[in-house]
């Protein structure tokens, strides 16, 4: 049987869950939603690997430690942890949950239900992530516009103390565009942490921020 349209397969997730882990993915994935962030773009301002998320959001890596959270909350600016941690299910047992992701060109929607031992469903929440339209459009000239401004930053004194993914983004954003999205940044910081020669940008490693950016000289 063909295929009506060419939409991805939706992608099917199922795990044991505890009602506090399902409460805070609601909150990572709310929050991240209403951010415009992709789960790459949000783990990477998180200072994570770019599937951090996205293997959160899939059920395949369960819970999220303190470390976790508080790098959440700088990514998404939030001034505390107050709202991260959402108990709404209220249950003390772990249960069994599905979550499905359904893609179309202009929305994902993500939908959360609890399978209970009779064989029915229980929805738990239901987001709809609309699409950027258009994503290729100017997107070149932003990447090439904000690695220049990286380039003369580089060159100066920024990066002499180590920088965050998300206080190298903020920075950016103020004097270039609010515009700009994290994916042209990391596109950016990657051609100078791939520089052969010195000085030489270097990610490393950071306890509050997951990963920093610092200025090499050898």
């Amino acid at each position: 049987m063909k295929k009506k349209n060419n939409y991805p397969d939706p992608v099917i997730s199922k795990a044991m869950l505890s009602s506090v882990n399902v409460g805070m993915l609601y909150s990572f994935m709310i929050k991240r939603i209403a951010k415009g962030y992709s789960t790459s773009e949000l783990s990477f301002l998180m200072g994570y690997t770019n599937d951090y998320m996205k293997q959160k959001e899939e059920l395949i890596s369960i819970g999220f430690t303190f470390e976790d959270m508080h790098c959440f909350r700088h990514a998404v600016e939030e001034k505390s942890l107050v709202g991260l941690i959402s108990n709404f299910e209220n249950l003390k047992t772990i249960g069994e949950y599905q979550l499905v992701k359904i893609g179309s060109p202009r929305k994902t929607e993500l939908k959360m239900v609890r399978l209970e031992k009779d064989g029915t469903e229980t929805q738990i929440f239901h987001l709809i992530e609309n699409n950027p339209m258009n994503p290729n459009v100017d997107e070149k000239e932003t990447e090439t516009e904000l690695a220049a401004m990286l380039n003369v930053l580089f060159e100066g004194r920024l990066f002499y103390t180590p920088q965050s993914p998300l206080q190298i983004y903020q920075t950016c954003r103020s004097t270039l565009s609010e515009n700009i999205a994290p994916r042209h940044l990391q596109t950016a910081l990657l051609t100078l942490t791939k520089k052969k020669d010195f000085p030489k940008l270097k990610r490393i490693k950071s306890k509050d921020h997951g990963c920093m950016y610092e200025k090499v000289f050898e």
